[in-house]
């Protein structure tokens, strides 16, 4: 068996239609499809791709937020880990800041092969397969210039095309490095391959202004569908396609510190008492305990605060709720997160689900994810071909540390360190059971919504009591 990986970045499940991507609605009907598939918290693109090919959530593998902020490495800014220079940093001298192995590292010891071909960003390439370099696999990155992969990959296929908003032609690029260079050459027993799109679209120009970006993303996965079927071994190559967050429509920008600091908090970007970083669901690191009540008194009068999670319980009792119960709890996190409090009112374009949020570069209307409101945790996920039923819906919850598990234990590898549960009912429907429905209840009169699925907790929505 092979298999490769599709991620669809940012793909909302329910804006996929025969109309709007026709290859994809059909790979997904012919398939074993998860209805209730969810990301992880925080639903970023950096958190979720270490969850992905680590299967363990960022409690165990380490990677808490996009945009995080450490003391020790960096005193006086955030770093942000879709710099290849931040991800360094953040490492401090060892192979990559995360503290599980990956697919990558669990198929080399089995003397299988792995690939990635991405046309995200650098940072997100390199939390996809750390280890590459050290275990020989094949590793591109649309923005890399002076690797062996790049080299042999503009000598083959010309160069990379410019970013641009929508990223077209460097996600069409992309699907051709995977079907015309990567695989045929190099064959590898689990590629992984990363489209841009629709995510940086919706970021950008809104949800309901992303047909092309819709289109190109499931003109990708039309070309690599279409690879698969020509090969003669065709029914040995499984095909796993998903996104790793979803969107929420961005209806009110909050710059966090800015408005902190202007009500008198000593709030900044690094290097104050409060350090917050942007985000769908802002972190927020506190060089002083005793600030913590000060910040949640605040929040409390803001009406666009929902409730927060405290890396230690013991911050604020009583008024945060445990960043444990996500289990994204770690060292590296922040000490309080601040939940935005959403609607699933219609946006401008009349999708369901708008939010507020911080994020300095992207426009109010455009969309954003990193916290619990359905539509950013709501994730494609399929499996198609190879042992796969064909044609089947299943109503277990299943998220992005599933995956992994599921693909090795189809290799007959057994990884240890992955928390993510081998999904049997993608090949043995019986399996397949409804999650016990799960109701948390969280300080502000909020509410938290999930599933309870082979004893993991698996978050659905956030919610006002």
């Amino acid at each position: 068996m092979r298999f490769i990986l599709i991620v669809l970045d940012g793909l909302r499940p329910d804006m996929v239609s025969p109309a709007a991507m026709p290859a994809l609605a059909r790979l997904i009907a012919r398939g074993t499809r998860f209805a209730n598939a969810r990301s992880v918290f925080p639903s970023e693109t950096r958190v979720a791709t270490p969850s992905l090919v680590t299967g363990c959530r960022p409690a165990a593998h380490g990677m808490v937020g996009n945009t995080l902020f450490d003391r020790a490495l960096a005193p006086d800014r955030l770093l942000r880990t879709k710099d290849a220079e931040d991800y360094r940093i953040l490492s401090a001298g060892a192979e990559s800041p995360l503290l599980r192995p990956g697919i990558g590292e669990h198929l080399a010891a089995a003397g299988l092969s792995f690939a990635v071909v991405s046309a995200g960003t650098p940072g997100q390439t390199l939390v996809a397969s750390p280890a590459a370099r050290r275990l020989g696999q094949f590793r591109w990155n649309a923005a890399d210039t002076d690797t062996a992969e790049a080299r042999a990959v503009a000598e083959h296929l010309g160069p990379t095309p410019a970013a641009s908003v929508p990223n077209l032609d460097r996600s069409r690029h992309a699907a051709r490095v995977l079907t015309e260079h990567v695989l045929p050459r190099h064959r590898p027993d689990v590629a992984l391959f990363w489209c841009p799109e629709p995510d940086i679209s919706f970021h950008y120009r809104g949800l309901g202004h992303s047909g092309a970006a819709l289109a190109e993303a499931d003109a990708c996965v039309a070309r690599i569908q279409a690879w698969r079927d020509a090969q003669p071994d065709a029914k040995e190559i499984g095909l796993v396609v998903l996104s790793d967050h979803g969107h929420v429509t961005g209806d009110r920008k909050i710059a966090l510190a800015e408005l902190m600091a202007r009500d008198g908090l000593p709030a900044g970007a690094g290097g104050t008492a409060i350090t917050v970083a942007p985000a769908g669901a802002p972190g927020i690191w506190l060089n002083d305990a005793a600030l913590a009540p000060q910040v949640a008194d605040w929040l409390a009068r803001q009406p666009w605060a929902g409730p927060l999670l405290a890396n230690d319980p013991a911050l604020l009792p009583g008024r945060s709720a445990p960043l444990a119960l996500l289990e994204a709890n770690h060292s590296r996190a922040a000490d309080l997160v601040l939940l935005f409090a959403g609607d699933e009112g219609p946006d401008h374009s009349g999708l369901p689900g708008q939010a507020p949020f911080d994020a300095p570069d992207v426009p109010e209307g455009g969309g954003m994810h990193g916290g619990l409101h359905r539509r950013e945790l709501a994730t494609v996920l399929a499996f198609e071909g190879g042992p796969f039923t064909p044609g089947i819906t299943m109503r277990g919850m299943a998220d992005l540390t599933d995956v992994a598990p599921t693909i090795l234990h189809v290799l007959g590898l057994r990884p240890h360190g992955m928390q993510g549960r081998v999904l049997h009912q993608a090949w043995d429907p019986w399996a397949d059971a409804a999650p016990e429905p799960v109701e948390i209840a969280l300080p502000g009169g909020f509410r938290l919504e999930g599933g309870r699925h082979g004893g993991r907790f698996y978050p659905t929505a956030l919610l006002r009591g």
